[in-house]
């Protein structure tokens, strides 16, 4: 099966836990799907180089 990459930003109103909670849930559809999460890092709340929606930071 092929590796992919993928980096996930959610909103910054979103507690820690609610970020978290959505790498859980993201992993759950991929084991729905026959495939599989390898690992996953959770770097925090950061700045974003420009505004996506009116957002300057973002979970990471």
């Amino acid at each position: 099966m092929p590796l992919y990459e993928h980096v996930m930003i959610a909103r910054q109103d979103l507690s820690n836990t609610q970020a978290e909670g959505l790498i859980e849930h993201f992993g759950t559809v991929l084991a729905d799907n026959d495939g599989k999460l390898v690992d996953s890092e959770y770097w925090g709340v950061k700045t974003m180089a420009y505004k996506i929606n009116k957002n300057r930071k973002g979970h990471y």
